[in-house]
C-alpha cells in the first residue's frame, strides 16, 4: 500500500478529468450537479404551499401582511467512487508521448466511474415508484397509429398540475428514439421545425420537440461477469421520462433530482516499484438524489 506522502494529486490529469465529457452518458443532463462542501448535509424539499395565492393587498400606511411557511428538509450522504489502473514503465517507455498512456488510463477510469453513475441515475428515474405519476400508452409507439403527442401532452400537464412548473426535458432511450423519429406524424410535425436536409444527413431529432429538450440516452453496459462472454444491454430501457430540471441548480431550487458533489473528480498517482509502474487512481465524492418526484412523469413500456 502507498503511504499518504507518496500519493500525488496530479494537477494536469485532474484538470483533464474535470473537463472530460462523454456525449453517450446523459445522467448529468437529467440530474444537474450541485457543488457542496460537506459529505452529508440537508437540502430543502419543495412544498406545494408555495403555489398558494396569498392576499397581498394592503391599505395605505398599513404593514405588509406577514405570512409563514414550514421549511421541510431531507438529507444526502455522498459516497466515494474510485477506480485505479497500473501503467507499466514499459508501456510508457514505448509510447510516442510518454504521458499518453496516463491520459488514456485516466479517461478510461473516469468513463467507468461515470458509467456507474449513469446506471444509478437510470435506475432511479426509470422506476415508476420514484416519480409522481406514470402510465403506459394505449398504443405502443412502434405500433400502428400511436398517439405520441397526446401521451407527451398528458405527461406535461400532469407535471404542471402536480409541481406547478412546465416540464423542460424528456429522455428518449435509443431504441425509443428510433421509433419516435420514424413515426409519420412526428416526421410531419418536425418537418416545419428543422431545415429539410438535417434529418436526411444525421437521421436524428431536433434538440427541442414539443417545447421539451430532447435527451437521447444510448449508453450500453456489459452485464456479463468478469471473464465470461460479453452480454451487452441498454442502460436506459423503453421508459420515457418527461421532467423538470432547474437551469440554475442549488440546494433550495426545485428540480427532479440533483447530483450533490463534493469538489471535483480527483486523479492521484503513485509509484509502485514492485510492479515497475505508476498507479493512476480516479475518485469522486457524490450522491444522486430525487428531490422532487412530482417534477417527473414516466411514459412506461412504450415499445412492443
Amino acid at each position: 500500500m502507498p503511504t499518504v506522502s507518496s500519493v500525488h494529486v496530479n494537477a494536469a490529469l485532474t484538470n483533464l478529468a474535470i473537463g472530460y465529457k462523454n456525449l453517450e452518458l446523459v445522467g448529468e443532463r437529467v440530474f444537474p450537479i450541485v457543488p457542496v462542501n460537506k459529505e452529508s448535509d440537508t437540502y430543502y424539499v419543495f412544498q406545494k404551499e408555495e403555489l398558494v395565492v396569498e392576499d397581498s393587498e394592503r391599505a395605505a400606511g398599513a404593514e405588509a401582511r406577514e405570512i409563514t411557511w414550514d421549511v421541510t428538509t431531507a438529507t444526502y450522504t455522498a459516497k466515494e467512487y474510485a477506480l485505479s489502473h497500473l501503467v507499466p514503465d514499459r508501456v510508457m517507455n514505448n509510447a510516442d508521448v510518454a504521458v499518453r498512456p496516463q491520459i488514456s488510463s485516466t479517461q478510461k477510469l473516469l468513463r467507468k466511474i461515470l458509467l456507474g453513475k449513469e446506471k444509478r441515475i437510470a435506475n432511479l428515474v426509470q422506476n415508476t415508484a420514484n416519480v409522481g405519476s406514470s402510465a403506459t400508452p394505449s398504443i405502443k409507439w412502434d405500433g400502428t397509429s400511436p398517439t405520441i403527442e397526446k401521451d407527451i401532452d398528458t405527461a406535461k400537464d400532469t407535471v404542471r398540475i402536480a409541481a406547478g412548473v412546465e416540464p423542460t426535458s424528456m429522455v428518449l432511450p435509443y431504441k425509443v428514439k428510433n421509433a419516435f423519429k420514424r413515426d409519420t406524424t412526428i416526421r410531419d410535425l418536425i418537418r416545419y421545425q428543422v431545415p429539410g436536409d438535417i434529418l436526411l444527413r444525421n437521421g436524428e431529432l431536433p434538440p427541442v420537440v414539443f417545447n421539451l429538450e430532447v435527451i437521447i440516452a444510448g449508453a450500453i453496459r456489459n452485464t456479463a461477469n468478469e471473464g465470461a462472454t460479453e452480454s451487452l444491454a441498454d442502460i436506459w430501457t423503453d421508459n420515457v421520462l418527461v421532467f423538470y430540471k432547474e437551469p440554475t441548480p442549488s440546494l433550495d431550487a426545485l428540480s427532479l433530482g440533483y447530483i450533490f458533489r463534493v469538489g471535483n473528480p480527483v486523479v492521484s498517482t503513485y509509484r509502485v516499484d514492485l510492479r515497475k509502474g505508476v498507479m493512476i487512481e480516479v475518485s469522486e465524492l457524490s450522491a444522486e438524489k430525487i428531490v422532487a418526484s412530482a417534477c417527473a412523469y414516466i411514459i412506461s413500456d412504450v415499445l412492443s
